[in-house]
């Protein structure tokens, strides 16, 4: 079984790596401010905790970008606010669109979770195929270059392998899903429709506590075998897991990522709870949000996994990967998210509407978002806000909405960002 190392060396001395190393050097040298030696620091950069996963004929440094090399990772770079300071914005977190777009394409959904935080004013409400298609081609016009395609229970649209098909090689793609409908047959389909990332929620390794959670008695065997199916079709497979403070230990953990290899996946992303949905208050769920010991222990175990533990899949956690040591949040700035009614917001949990994609051009709305939410933050916007949306008719719109992100815009820029810009 390969290590950390040995994958790291294969990727550095691949020929197509290199020539696309070539490709993104010349595609950076339009900035004054731009070295060769620089294009090292955005690698360690993106690399830093992970583990270089080599997939078919590219590696996944971070499953939270597009992979290299592709074009999809091109767009990402060439999604600076500058084409002549392509570094220099890249390095102030300075864009012309979000590096990633996730999409609520439908709020339908088998399960009723008691995290979900799919919140829409009318939840029958869903944009037609063809209204979709037209929005992901603005998104890509702008220079999306990662999309998330989410719900509701995505794999409930019959024409979601349309949907898929529509988006060309400047973006790269992503599925959640419960698994509950990922059929052999249907895995294949969404891979020759283009898709490249599928994560499939499991939160944790003992069935009777997952049921539970997603409140459906087969949801733990739905999800194992939407697993092997994902990775049996070729798909780069991801689990998925929404861990509670109670359960967030180390024990608890390595039996998740055990299972999870287990059934295949090359992935594991422990996502912390977002104030939201039924977990809205953090005062009534004690045993459901992290300390500030729980981010310290799984920052530590995902290096761990990562660097040293080749039997065990990769280890993403959000506490590091959005946080001050990463790439911080990115809402309204690097990342941004499509209701299923076309309501642009700044993240899936912060329900505050920037204007309808329907109704107004898309590059207009993430303009004026990314003008009042200016730069990626150390601290998470879902988080910050959480009280101050409580009580209130969801989501925000006009005044109300840009007043809440503009209170918790400006201050340091997290450590990827901030190295790029030393000397």
């Amino acid at each position: 079984m390969p290590t950390h190392r040995q994958d790291v060396q294969k990727m550095l001395t691949d020929p197509k790596y290199l020539k696309f190393v070539v490709e993104m050097d010349r595609q950076l040298r339009s900035d004054p401010a731009y070295r060769s030696r620089n294009q090292i620091k955005i690698l360690q950069g993106a690399a830093r905790g992970e583990r270089i996963i080599p997939f078919e004929d590219k590696y996944v440094v971070s499953s939270f970008f597009p992979p290299m090399p592709s074009n999809a990772f091109k767009t990402f770079l060439e999604g600076a606010k500058s084409k002549e300071q392509m570094y220099s914005d890249l390095s102030a977190g300075q864009r012309s669109a979000p590096l990633s777009t996730h999409v609520c394409i439908t709020t339908r959904c088998q399960y009723r979770c008691e995290h979900c935080g799919a919140t829409t004013p009318d939840k029958c409400s869903e944009l037609s195929l063809e209204q979709w298609q037209q929005v992901f081609a603005d998104l890509q016009d702008l220079g999306v270059a990662y999309f998330g395609i989410s719900g509701g229970e995505p794999l409930l649209r019959r024409d979601l392998e349309d949907i898929l098909a529509s988006i060309d090689d400047r973006s790269t793609t992503l599925l959640f899903t419960n698994g509950r409908a990922l059929t052999p047959e249907r895995a294949a389909s969404l891979k020759r429709a283009g898709l490249f990332y599928l994560a499939v929620s499991l939160d944790s390794p003992d069935e009777l506590e997952h049921n539970r959670f997603r409140r459906n008695p087969r949801a733990f065997e739905h999800a194992l075998t939407a697993i092997r199916n994902s990775s049996q079709a070729g798909l780069y497979t991801i689990v998925s897991a929404v861990v509670l403070k109670r359960l967030l230990t180390r024990e608890n953990l390595v039996k998740l990522f055990k299972t999870a290899k287990e059934h295949g996946a090359h992935e594991v992303r422990i996502h912390q709870p977002v104030p939201s949905g039924e977990l809205a208050d953090p005062a009534e769920h004690t045993e459901v949000f992290y300390t500030p010991d729980d981010i310290k222990m799984l920052y530590y175990l995902q290096f761990e996994v990562n660097e040293g533990r080749p039997d065990l899949p990769k280890v993403s956690s959000f506490t590091y990967t959005e946080g001050p040591d990463k790439f911080g949040c990115g809402a309204g700035v690097m990342h941004s998210y499509i209701s299923s009614t076309g309501e642009l917001w700044p993240c899936d949990f912060v329900p505050a509407s920037f204007g309808n994609v329907l109704e107004q051009p898309v590059a207009e709305l993430y303009r004026k978002m990314n003008c009042i939410a200016k730069a990626p933050r150390t601290t998470c916007l879902a988080r910050t806000v959480a009280k101050q949306l409580q009580g209130k008719a969801l989501p925000l719109v006009g005044d109300e909405a840009a007043d809440l992100c503009a209170g918790c815009s400006g201050g340091e820029l997290p450590r990827f960002f901030s190295d790029l810009q030393v000397a």
